[in-house]
């Protein structure tokens, strides 16, 4: 079933993308092809740009989005992608980017909401994309109109992350390392939390938000400081930085829980009891669609129910009546039996 799957999703790639290529990259500097023709109209899509806050190295989330566009890019579509952008500058870099001709240009994080509303409210023939959900302070019949955000559930991942934790610890204490402090963060933090204390109240959640995601020195001690303080399971959803944190757990034997790739050939030992997936090079892929049919803009809502978010093989180390717990658990979220909600508070 996984193998068909991918195919019809491999189908339906091809039969959605078309058109000229080119790439350029260049670290936190825009880039760009010919911009001579103007965009017609909402309802095309040729020039695909992407604005990355880490590394495409990462093996994460960054990197995931990379891998996406490289795959639109072969279809036919001319791309471009910034790396390391901060939210400080992310508006001027969507803008010369739409200035250029670019006529789908897509922010990967909810960080850059504010920002790209303000962009494309200056390009109402462009559309833009943001993977994460709409800015808190705008109302929704005020967000742009040729804009999408996917306010996905990630949070269901987290969720079943800290379900995992909660059934596998043995000191009774266990860890989720942030990255960036925006709401998906947060509501990753938030969610995590709810799963652990959905098996035992009693366990212990050590909780840290980096502040960023490009600094593995300070995931791996911060995954340091976290076992030295008991935690013998930790989740990290910090790309870069979550591979210092991935590093300790490998070096010292503590089990670990990946984010957005299958990240367990970087944990020796089985100690990598899965890694909470997001398909993004499906749900940037996808979009080309809606805008095409015209009805682009709002926002969507993809989670564990539509397999934009899903939980990778389980390592030998979990036992299998914890695994048929976990398995459960995730059908009852599917089913909507259980309802995990996005939680944005930063307590």
């Amino acid at each position: 079933m996984k193998k068909l799957f991918a195919l019809l999703l491999s189908v339906m790639m091809v039969l959605s993308l078309a058109a000229c290529s080119s790439n350029k990259t260049e670290d936190n500097n825009s880039t760009a092809g010919d911009n001579s023709a103007p965009v017609a109209d909402r309802n095309t899509v040729s020039k695909i740009a992407v604005i990355l806050p880490g590394s495409i190295t990462d093996q994460s989330w960054n990197q995931s989005a990379y891998e996406g566009l490289m795959t639109i890019e072969s279809q036919g579509y001319e791309v471009a992608y910034t790396e390391n952008v901060d939210v400080a500058t992310a508006e001027a870099v969507a803008r010369s980017y739409a200035e250029e001709g670019f006529d789908f240009i897509i922010g990967h994080g909810a960080q850059y909401g504010q920002a790209i509303c303000n962009v494309a409210e200056d390009f109402d023939t462009v559309n833009f994309f943001i993977t994460g959900n709409a800015p808190e302070d705008i109302a929704e019949e005020d967000l742009p109109k040729n804009i999408m955000f996917a306010d996905y559930r990630e949070c269901e991942g987290a969720y079943v992350s800290g379900v995992i934790a909660a059934l596998m610890t043995q000191t009774g204490v266990v860890g989720y390392i942030g990255g960036g402090n925006n709401t998906t963060q947060q509501s990753d933090k938030n969610a995590f939390v709810e799963g652990v204390k959905s098996i035992n109240a009693n366990v212990e959640v050590k909780t840290v938000i980096t502040g960023t995601f490009d600094d593995s020195n300070l995931g791996y001690e911060t995954a340091k400081a976290m076992h030295e303080a008991g935690a013998d399971v930790i989740l990290q959803t910090c790309d870069h930085t979550g591979l210092g944190a991935l590093q300790y757990c490998s070096e010292n034997g503590v089990w670990c829980i990946g984010y957005t790739s299958d990240q367990s050939a970087l944990v020796e030992g089985g100690k990598m009891l899965t890694s909470m997936l997001i398909d993004i090079p499906f749900m940037i892929s996808s979009q080309t669609d809606l805008i095409k049919a015209g009805n682009y803009g709002g926002q969507s809502f993809p989670g564990l129910h539509d397999g934009v978010v899903s939980i990778a093989a389980f390592s030998s180390e979990m036992p299998e009546e914890v695994a048929t717990q976990v398995n459960d658990i995730i059908a009852k979220i599917v089913a909507g039996e259980i309802v995990v909600t996005p939680n944005y508070s930063e307590n």
